[in-house]
């Protein structure tokens, strides 16, 4: 047996190509032995982890009582055997209405159990009664629930959880992988959107904001314009109302390492996030903010969940408040024309970045909270 103690992480799907932010908190573990538990794999070449157990693994007898228990109980009370088989010390959770789907293996094997809250976990389902119900059970019984700001903590406590079982952690960034690169003036701007195509993203408002901005400036100022989902047809509208057609690239979804490579070539971030008609929110806030300051690139952002803790408002980019299509406009033509201001602001973005949002150190910090549980 390992002289390393074991986490069982629990997180289904494993992984979405754009969770490399959640990879980054196992991969950079050094005293624990991580061990993945997953009712579904996908991207496993892009994610490789030492062990990882899924139930399309199972044989079919354990596989279809997996599906039943899954859809009678809600819960995956089969982890505790393999938990149990591994040895582990301890479980981590990951999104909470996921964390609830391990409470039934948490009792059955005695594991203390941390969970980790990302956004509309801890907003949109907090708002339905089923998942409030249950939720009320994950803060009873969960050890510890961390949120990757104060807003987001603030939001734990508003929907139950006690105040003396939240933590602020913050996400990380792998800084060896962004090399930093200070921005100099250039007629040739291009400007970064890098989300998913949904509402509280604001990509279509964002875009708008840029139409406006760039009217009447002698500018080759083009968008890349990085992601797909639910709302493709909303944001390729906007595209042509806010007169930006054929000023767009459209990469579609990337991998990390292109979303890096992508990125290299820009000058400007636009992330316009906000709360969702459905209450759907960053909760905490977007990563790629985190990639961006520490690539050395000016933000333009919203004041909404978490981004003013990731992103210093006047320092390493401009926040307005959400939803606010003429402050937008004014951010953007403010770093479209003074553009002298982009080198001291992206060397401010990385320091930032470096001194609060390093994967390295924010993995040896999750290794102190694992020590404190376990």
């Amino acid at each position: 047996m390992s002289e390393l103690k074991t986490v069982a992480v629990c997180a289904t799907p494993f992984l979405p190509e754009t969770a490399s932010w959640l990879y980054h908190q196992i991969s950079g573990l050094r005293r624990y032995r991580p061990v993945v538990l997953t009712q579904e794999v996908r991207n496993s070449a892009q994610f490789p982890v030492p062990v990882l157990h899924s139930a399309e693994e199972l044989r079919p007898p354990m596989k279809w009582l997996n599906r039943l228990l899954r859809g009678v109980l809600r819960e995956l009370p089969l982890y505790a055997g393999i938990m149990g088989r591994e040895g582990a010390d301890l479980i981590h959770a990951h999104f909470g209405h996921h964390a609830c789907r391990c409470l039934r293996a948490r009792r059955a094997s005695g594991l203390p159990m941390i969970t980790s809250f990302y956004g509309a976990d801890a907003t949109q389902y907090a708002l339905i009664p089923h998942w409030q119900q249950r939720y009320r059970r994950l803060f009873r019984e969960g050890e510890l629930f961390l949120a990757e700001g104060s807003a987001m903590a603030a939001q734990l406590v508003r929907i139950g959880c006690p105040p003396d079982k939240v933590r602020i952690h913050h996400l990380g960034v792998a800084l060896d992988e962004i090399p930093f690169r200070e921005r100099e003036p250039t007629n040739r701007v291009r400007v970064l959107i890098c989300a998913s195509f949904r509402e509280k993203k604001g990509i279509p408002l964002g875009l708008r904001a840029l139409g406006r901005a760039l009217a009447g400036l002698d500018l080759d100022c083009r968008v890349t314009l990085i992601g797909d989902g639910p709302e493709r047809a909303q944001v390729m509208s906007a595209v042509s109302s806010a007169g930006l057609e054929g000023r767009v690239d459209w990469r579609g979804p990337l991998h990390y390492s292109q979303v890096l490579a992508e990125m290299a070539e820009c000058q400007l971030l636009l992330q316009p996030s906000l709360t969702a008609s459905d209450g759907d929110s960053e909760g905490g806030a977007p990563v790629i903010l985190l990639d961006a300051q520490a690539a050395g690139i000016p933000v333009v952002s919203t004041l909404h969940a978490d981004i003013p803790e990731y992103v210093l408002d006047g320092e390493s980019g401009l926040l307005t408040a959400e939803g606010d299509e003429e402050a937008l406009v004014e951010s953007l033509r403010s770093l479209l024309t003074e553009q002298g201001r982009w080198g001291e602001m992206g060397r401010r973005g990385r320091r930032h970045v470096e001194e609060h949002y390093d994967a390295a150190r924010q993995c040896r910090s999750m290794e102190e909270i694992y020590d404190a549980v376990s």
